[in-house]
């Protein structure tokens, strides 16, 4: 596909402007952030781990350990959905609209799951795979938002 074409797919504000500007650099915040979270999620494993090597730990203890976590999964979800709203806000485009609402949905399904996993501990890994879900999408619009301020129409 041709540059052109590209960005005419994309809508026509898909990049252009001061909303353009901040969806981009969001977008790869929220990238960032998303990687960052999964570092959290394995501090609070690890930290529970070593805990119990050098006493019996208890439920306190596991929920201090992935405190950070949660803080900062309430925080990407809020992200999501204003990079949804400058997205609408913008017309930056089907796709990055498209995009931005799916990141929104599983963000807020990945809430669902996180709340739920506790009670049911069988639900654990459907959160961990929508997390796979989360990295993947906020990956790919974090580069082809980056990939398309770097074309240029002929």
């Amino acid at each position: 596909m041709s540059t052109l074409s590209t960005t005419a797919a994309a809508g026509p504000n898909s990049g252009n402007g001061a909303l353009g500007t901040v969806f981009r650099w969001l977008a790869a915040v929220l990238f960032i952030a998303v990687v960052v979270q999964v570092g959290l999620a394995g501090y609070g494993a690890f930290h529970a781990v070593h805990a119990a090597d050098h006493r019996s730990i208890s439920k306190k203890t596991i929920e201090n350990a992935f405190n950070p976590h949660v803080a900062l999964g309430y925080i990407i979800v809020l992200v999501m959905l204003v990079l949804l709203l400058l997205a609408l806000a913008g017309r930056l485009g089907k796709r990055n609209i498209k995009l931005s609402g799916a990141i929104v949905v599983l963000g807020i399904l990945q809430a669902i799951l996180g709340i739920a996993s506790e009670s049911t501990p069988a639900i654990g890994p459907l959160h961990t795979i929508n997390a796979l879900a989360i990295f993947a999408t906020t990956g790919l619009l974090a580069h082809r938002t980056m990939a398309r301020r770097h074309q240029t129409v002929p």
